[in-house]
């Protein structure tokens, strides 16, 4: 069961909203120069390889980072699974997408869940001050 992210502890809370924030502005730059070099400029093909390989950064740096306070500062056990998950994740999309257009069914979705965790990583770990606590329904899952 999901718990509230008040209630998950998160090492570096922080640094997990930014590289999630960076991962998932970087994927969608991804599709957008994706569609460019479809589209027929292929010039635009270099610059999608380039962000590709260094989007493995944030979620490393994120996993690195927790690890390293997790004395201090630890995360719950589904925080750092989805940390190593999302490495995970990014290596299956860099490694698909280098195959070529033989992995695209892999690539894509993969990439679509990449970006989906990482905006998640980027809106629930961090409080924004002054904005009121969410309040769910009696009952509603999540």
């Amino acid at each position: 069961m999901n718990q509230a992210p008040s209630t998950r502890r998160v090492a570096a809370p922080r640094l997990t909203a930014l590289t999630g924030l960076t991962l998932a502005v970087g994927v969608l730059v991804q599709g957008l120069l994706a569609g460019g070099f479809l589209q027929g400029e292929r010039s635009w093909l270099g610059g999608h390889e380039v962000l590709g390989t260094l989007l493995v950064l944030p979620p490393l740096v994120s996993l690195v980072a927790a690890l390293g306070l997790r004395r201090r500062e630890p995360d719950s056990p589904a925080v750092l699974i989805t940390r190593v998950f999302l490495l995970v994740l990014v290596v299956t999309v860099l490694v698909s997408g280098h195959a070529g257009r033989s992995m695209l069914a892999v690539h894509v979705p993969a990439a679509v869940a990449v970006a989906g965790i990482a905006v998640r990583q980027a809106a629930g770990f961090v409080r924004v001050p002054g904005l009121p606590p969410s309040r769910r329904p009696a009952g509603a899952g999540h």
